[in-house]
């Protein structure tokens, strides 16, 4: 009972002193790239393992220096800082496209952090700087409004329940459907509409897509596709991407007569 009683004081502690109300909004540029750590370890019996762990990071712009100070009254006992070469990432997959490119990420701090080496910053979206520069983004709306979108088709699998963590565990596999469209657009609501369900995005890539009626022939998911249906915002644990389309209709096309 001792026991539980002090994890429990100190997980209350480490909230109250690292954690914030409501957290702050963050912006940076930099290039995403990917970090490959190498790691091992070795048992009591001389058995070595080693494996690599891969992490997306943002290189900045310009360097990220960091300061705490720790005080007793009026007087600072102790100050320390630090200039991180890179930050870590919280990034879906809607933004694997981008690695190696120059962005511009919005997002806010994934969780408290005790040690700097251990920020990670959630990312809300990333936008392409240099696509921006000869680009317009469209912007097209939330359901009620009927939207058409064009791109390529991929499924991808995922962990499901009863602990959407691991297939391997006993999770029941999901394999949604995805579109990934030909330019990025943002997904606003509609001006007559009050919503408290559906949120304005940013930068969208790729949308999770159900098809109300047969899906389209595995044949022509990387030739392109232009869907028209109704979206809306992710809110279960079943949603992988921020936006989602109930597409009532799609047509085959040819992607690069298009461009």
């Amino acid at each position: 009972m001792y026991f539980l009683r002090l994890s429990f004081v100190m997980l209350y502690c480490t909230s109250s002193l690292f954690g914030w109300k409501e957290e702050p909004k963050i912006v940076m540029k930099g290039v995403l790239k990917t970090a490959v750590r190498q790691c091992g370890s070795r048992d009591p019996d001389g058995t070595e393992e080693k494996w690599e762990e891969r992490k997306t990071v943002l290189v900045p712009d310009q360097p990220i220096v960091l300061s705490r100070a720790l005080s007793i009254g009026t007087s600072s006992v102790l100050t320390e800082q630090i200039t991180l070469p890179f930050i870590g990432l919280n990034l879906c997959e809607e933004f694997d496209s981008l690695i190696g490119k120059k962005v511009e990420i919005h997002g806010r701090c994934a969780k408290p952090f005790h040690f700097f080496d251990e920020i990670e910053l959630r990312v809300d979206t990333a936008l392409d700087i240099d696509w921006l520069q000869t680009h317009h983004t469209k912007t097209v709306f939330y359901e009620p409004h009927t939207t058409e979108l064009a791109g390529t088709i991929v499924q991808k699998t995922y962990p499901g329940p009863p602990n959407y963590s691991d297939i391997a565990n006993g999770d029941m596999p999901e394999s949604p459907l995805f579109l990934t469209i030909t330019e990025p657009v943002n997904v606003a609501l509609p001006e007559s509409e009050e919503d408290l369900f559906n949120q304005p995005e940013h930068g969208v890539r790729e949308i999770q897509i159900v098809f109300l009626e047969q899906d389209p022939p595995q044949e022509l998911w990387s030739q392109g596709i232009r869907v028209i249906g109704k979206l809306f915002s992710a809110h279960t644990a079943h949603h992988r991407r921020r936006v989602l389309m109930m597409a009532d209709s799609w047509e085959a096309i040819d992607l690069k007569s298009t461009q």
